[in-house]
């Protein structure tokens, strides 16, 4: 139990050395425009999934969230006019404005319901960050952090981790509920998938300081409810939809397929 108490302060000096070599490197570093990941979601997956793309409104009189299939237009406000944007305004106010999104929802046949976003990093490094701090930001209670393995044809598992969450509201009489969600991700870089924060954080310093290049990273989440919040039975239904979508993100097995 002692080591694994220090576990995170070994991992924070490690990356405070590796950051610190970087720094003496950055004048020979190359930024790569290239990332592991594709920022196109598919239309469909399997199993009769249905995917609607997102949009948002900017406009503080109208920040609405509109799926594709409800626009005219692609990228035109119906109410305003105006453009509409793959993020929240809150997340182009928060985050550097170079940072790419994608995110659409999907339903299945037995209207299930999954989100998934691409968060693509620009030229800072802040561009993505652990999304603990925007699940907070938004009103939701994280109550456990779990991990958990994607079997995958061909490779290794996948590992996730998950957040189980928490969201108060009232419905429509009044009374207050309680949504029980999940929120699985992973981050992405070239040829490297984990989902430890972390460690994205040691590749990104290795690769300047190593390779005197710093790659693009990406984070990929799927999220949706637990039901009551007592099942675990959400965990298996990640596990279908990721085996699902998986390879139709990764480049390089796209352009294998």
């Amino acid at each position: 139990m002692e080591n694994r108490a220090f576990t995170p302060y070994l991992v924070l000096i490690g990356l405070m050395i590796l950051a610190a070599l970087a720094l003496a490197f950055t004048v020979d570093v190359a930024l790569s425009d290239q990332a592991g990941i594709s920022m196109d979601l598919p239309a469909s997956l399997e199993e009769g999934w249905a995917g609607d793309e997102l949009r948002y409104s900017h406009d503080p009189e109208n920040p609405k969230q509109y799926r594709m299939s409800e626009l005219e237009l692609p990228n035109i406000d119906p109410v305003t006019g105006e453009k509409l944007f793959t993020m929240s305004f809150a997340e182009y106010e928060a985050l550097p404005h170079d940072t790419l999104f994608v995110k659409s929802i999907y339903t299945n046949d037995v209207a299930d319901q999954v989100f998934v976003s691409i968060v693509l990093s620009g030229r800072e490094r802040n561009s993505i960050h652990r999304p603990q701090r925007c699940l907070v930001g938004q009103g939701n209670t994280i109550t456990s952090t779990k991990y958990l393995k994607v079997p995958l044809d061909g490779r290794n598992p996948l590992k996730l981790c998950i957040l189980e969450t928490v969201r108060n509201y009232r419905d429509q009489e009044g009374k207050q509920q309680a949504y029980h969600g999940y929120y699985a991700y992973w981050f992405v870089g070239q040829g490297r998938e984990t989902p430890s924060h972390y460690e994205r954080m040691l590749w990104l310093a290795w690769d300047r300081v190593v390779h005197s290049v710093a790659h693009k990273w990406a984070y990929i989440a799927v999220s949706g409810t637990r039901g009551d919040g007592e099942s675990e039975a959400y965990k298996q239904e990640i596990i279908d939809f990721v085996q699902k979508l998986y390879p139709h993100l990764l480049i390089d097995l796209k352009s294998e397929g």
